[in-house]
């Protein structure tokens, strides 16, 4: 076994600890290091392990939640269809067969034959097929089914709120009927992070239960699951019967470690503990491709907005928003605290997603302006808040410290704000249901390359606990406008009615927008054939180990 060195791997890591005791730091990196150093890890040459953000959540497609749980979910269950992350060099993934080899539209554009693949099992050796299919929708769209997750169809809103019905044709042939035109309704269909369309074993979720399974997760992928260490690791085994020869994995097994300090990822990545590791500080860029690390960043979906609070007072009136929108220094903050590894954000329209537009720009950064605001709101000496965060999501990076920058920010108009961290799992389930009362900022990121996430967060259809709106923004035009996207028939449609979309929510300064974060990974020099596509998960089938 490799022996590992405790010590930070440049200065200025030392100096983000700084405010926490460089002792207590590093004691909490040597613990880590002390349990990644299994004998599983380090024994076994065919192995690729992967320290990301934070500790993913439940391993049932129609259960989990983040697109951190999702990076894992991707590998052991699949979907009718699937994005091909295969490709860094487009805007959007495109849309593959998966589960299903082909489909049909009818002239009406409402109902979708799928011709199923045949000769696919689930890991368990059972097989895939129309049947299998049924079930799977059952769980979320049959009441009387009696594996029905009645706490989760609000989750999956998303992808089965437009389903009319569907049925086994015959054994191989799966047919779904909308309740109207649905234009991105595959694309809906590969999306993940908050729910998902993934296929799970009807056998395995008898045996086991709905409550069971997340722990003794059955699908159909290129990984089969081999066990669970909850703060330390899942293990994913290499599937030697996956269908498609292209995505077999070319080594045995998968391990994912979830580290949510950035130090202690980058210190496990030096000291050989793992291979590659999600969100890099931009700091410590130039240390690392020093050692024979490679960085890989582009720009994704994701940004980073703060939800605002509806229900409280302090919040109630528009001026005070717009305060707050206009005090905080967005160009500084990628620019000084991220080194240029993020983008200013102004608008509710993500990067590399329909209608985004590079020049919007609803108030501009003014200090002053922002504290007339508040006093000509009857706030002359400031209003106190409560801003609840967390780290640990995929693509958060030096989070504590972004909070603690707007909380600077804000303090310069007379904000005083009181900072309140969870860890991610209970962040986000927390966020279904609705911030708690005295409760008035929550952040964490979001965006896709589909429009699909606005409907999740934006709409009076996504207020809690059936979607992700826990500032309990209640305006009909929003939910009639994504009405209008959803059944559009032409790009230009959607993109105009995106946009009033996101005119509408600066009018009313229900979020603010604050950076488009960047992707980004440092991959050991031992692993080859790492793709970042412009999406929040990864396609870890494609990776090799050097020779």
């Amino acid at each position: 076994m490799k022996r590992m060195q405790c010590r930070s791997p440049n200065r200025s890591s030392r100096m983000r600890w700084s405010g926490f005791g460089l002792l207590a730091a590093l004691s909490r990196i040597c613990l880590a290091l002390a349990l990644m150093a299994s004998p599983v890890a380090q024994a076994q040459d065919r192995t690729v392990t992967i320290a990301v953000e934070g500790e993913p959540t439940r391993l049932d497609p129609h259960t989990h939640a983040l697109w951190l749980t999702y990076r894992v979910v991707y590998h052991l269950y699949e979907g009718l269809v699937q994005q091909d992350l295969s490709r860094d060099d487009v805007e959007i993934p495109p849309i593959i067969p998966a589960l299903a080899e082909s489909w049909e539209l009818s002239d009406d554009q409402k109902t979708y034959t799928f011709n199923l693949r045949k000769g696919v099992t689930f890991h368990d050796g059972t097989p895939w097929n129309a049947a299998a299919a049924v079930f799977n929708f059952d769980r979320l769209l049959n009441p009387d089914a009696p594996h029905y997750l009645e706490n989760f169809v609000g989750l999956n809103g998303w992808w089965i709120g437009d389903i009319e019905s569907y049925e086994a044709v015959d054994e191989h042939t799966l047919r779904v009927t909308l309740k109207g035109v649905v234009s991105n309704f595959l694309q809906r269909m590969v999306n993940g992070g908050y729910g998902a369309a993934g296929m799970v074993s009807p056998a395995a979720v008898e045996k086991h239960g709905n409550d069971g399974l997340t722990n003794n997760p059955v699908g159909t992928g290129p990984f089969r699951f081999g066990e669970r260490v909850f703060g330390e690791k899942i293990v994913l085994e290499r599937n030697p019967d996956y269908w498609d020869p292209a995505r077999t994995p070319k080594y045995d097994r998968l391990i994912i470690q979830p580290i949510a300090d950035e130090a202690a990822r980058e210190l496990a990545l030096v000291s050989g503990a793992v291979d590659i590791i999600a969100g890099p500080s931009p700091d410590s860029y130039e240390y690392l491709e020093g050692k024979g690390f490679e960085i890989v960043s582009k720009t994704g979906p994701g940004m980073q907005p703060l939800w605002l609070n509806m229900k409280e007072p302090a919040l109630a009136d528009v001026r005070v928003r717009q305060a707050l929108y206009m005090a905080i220094d967005r160009e500084g903050l990628c620019k000084l605290q991220r080194l240029n590894e993020c983008l200013p954000h102004y608008g509710m329209l993500n990067r590399h997603g329909p209608g985004f537009e590079e020049n919007f720009r609803p108030y501009p950064y003014d200090p002053e302006k922002a504290k007339a605001l508040l006093a000509e709101a009857g706030h002359p000496d400031g209003i106190d808040i409560r801003f609840e965060w967390s780290k640990g999501g995929a693509g958060a990076v030096a989070m504590q410290e972004f909070v603690e920058w707007v909380q600077r920010d804000w303090g310069k108009i007379g904000v005083r704000t009181e900072l309140v961290g969870y860890d991610v799992g209970t962040y986000f389930d927390q966020m279904l249901k609705g911030m708690n009362e005295g409760t008035h900022i929550m952040t964490i990121g979001w965006g896709e390359t589909s429009f699909i996430w606005l409907e999740f967060v934006v709409t009076p259809a996504a207020l809690p606990p059936n979607g992700y709106n826990a500032g309990y923004y209640d305006n009909p035009r929003i939910g009639e406008l994504l009405g209008q996207v959803k059944s559009a028939t032409n790009e230009e449609e959607v993109v105009a009615r995106l946009r009033e979309v996101q005119q509408v929510i600066a009018d009313d300064v229900a979020w603010i927008p604050v950076y488009a974060y960047k992707l980004a990974f440092a991959v050991s020099p031992r692993v080859k054939g790492f793709v970042l596509a412009p999406e929040n998960w990864q396609d870890f089938t494609l990776l090799e180990i050097a020779e």
